[in-house]
């Protein structure tokens, strides 16, 4: 029973034993993206991508067969530089012409403490499917009264290559390396 609470807090549920899986759904307006990059090696500015759908599924039977699958919507990507961002969405850079989503399709769960998991998938950016690894805590559950359900909210961190990805141009104005910080909500 503790294995399967930890679980449902790593994801961010505290659900009744009524169903053997619960689905819930990504709350497109709480729930982005923000990258970070290495600017010259001086600074980590910052963009975010909004617009995310999808589903989280606890499985309470098997939780290692839980699953997170979602998708971005690349055309939300703004850094708050008009410019800059037209150039990210052109087919220079992610090309959202002809790639306008990115998703994350997880296929491993492991616990890492009590309110913590690493969830482990592919994530697909630039039409390019990389392995990845979210570091994921549950932040809390509460009543959202403006939607009228309980909300569960969690965050999480990645760290990816963009040459992995077909993203190594601009160097050396930006770095490889990318950090992800992902906060979402779930219904």
């Amino acid at each position: 029973m503790f294995r399967f609470a930890t679980v449902c807090l790593a994801f961010g549920l505290m659900t009744t034993p009524a169903f053997a899986a619960d689905t819930l759904t990504f709350e497109p307006d709480h729930t982005s993206v923000v990258f970070q990059y290495p600017h010259f090696g001086m600074s980590h500015p910052s963009g975010k991508i909004m617009g995310a759908t999808g589903t989280l599924v606890l499985d309470k039977d098997d939780p290692a067969n839980s699953t997170v699958d979602i998708t971005l919507d690349m055309k939300t990507l703004t850094t708050a530089l008009p410019d800059f961002d037209t150039l990210l969405k052109s087919e220079k850079y992610f090309d959202i012409a002809q790639f306008p989503t990115a998703t994350f399709k997880s296929t491993n769960v492991e616990l890492t403490g009590e309110n913590t998991a690493n969830i482990t998938g592919d994530l697909t950016i630039h039409g390019i499917t990389q392995n990845a690894v979210l570091a994921v805590t549950f932040n809390k559950k509460a009543f959202n009264p403006a939607l009228f359900k309980t909300g569960y909210g969690f965050s999480a961190t990645a760290h990816l290559s963009r040459k992995a990805f077909g993203l190594g141009n601009l160097e050396p104005i930006v770095g490889d390396d990318i950090d992800l910080i992902i906060d979402a909500e779930v219904y």
